[in-house]
């Protein structure tokens, strides 16, 4: 995919952020729900901090994928074994930035020897693809990193359909906080 088509987390939620300047007026509420509207907004408040919560958890699962090997860094691990688990166990250890393997196929049907590296500087090279934590690339901030290796092709984004879901409804979440806010401003609280 072109660089230019990914979307990465923070655009995203700096979209999200835009969402309550394009509200309409807030709906007045009856005086006596005031204590519910409270109840309600608090409840909506939680839930949000729970959704922002498994939205960081799910940016430190993705990745980017890009064609070439991650050079200038040191060997973590190295194990032949699905990109799948290759993911699980990058995931699970710290000193793990991202994985580089042998192939043309981004995801190969069967196992191939991997190696986890403690590094996120991509080597342009034919027959090899890498794994690079979204956590690490900081989204477009480290594209200057892998343009300067060279110009690697971004292969895919692996944004997940669970984060966009998460995103969305973090977006929806601050609409109705915001709307609830008006509300108490208008009603004078």
């Amino acid at each position: 995919l072109p660089a230019a088509m990914l979307t990465t987390t923070s655009q995203l939620l700096a979209s999200l952020a835009l969402l309550p300047s394009v509200l309409v007026a807030p709906v007045e509420e009856p005086e006596g729900e005031t204590d519910s509207a409270a109840a309600e907004t608090e409840a909506l408040k939680q839930r949000l901090q729970a959704l922002e919560d498994e939205l960081e958890e799910d940016i430190a699962k993705s990745y980017l994928v890009v064609r070439g090997y991650i050079a200038g860094s040191e060997n973590v691990f190295m194990e032949t074994m699905d990109v799948d688990s290759a993911k699980a166990w990058c995931n699970s250890h710290a000193d793990c930035k991202g994985f580089t393997f042998g192939g043309d196929m981004e995801r190969p049907e069967d196992e191939v020897t991997v190696t986890f590296k403690s590094g996120s500087k991509v080597e342009t090279a034919e027959g090899w693809v890498s794994y690079i934590k979204e956590s690490n690339t900081l989204g477009f901030m480290n594209l200057g990193k892998l343009d300067q290796a060279g110009s690697p092709t971004i292969l895919a984004h692996s944004f997940t359909f669970e984060s966009i879901s998460i995103a969305f409804a973090l977006g929806v979440a601050c609409t109705v906080l915001f709307q609830r806010k008006c509300k108490a401003l208008a009603r004078g609280d």
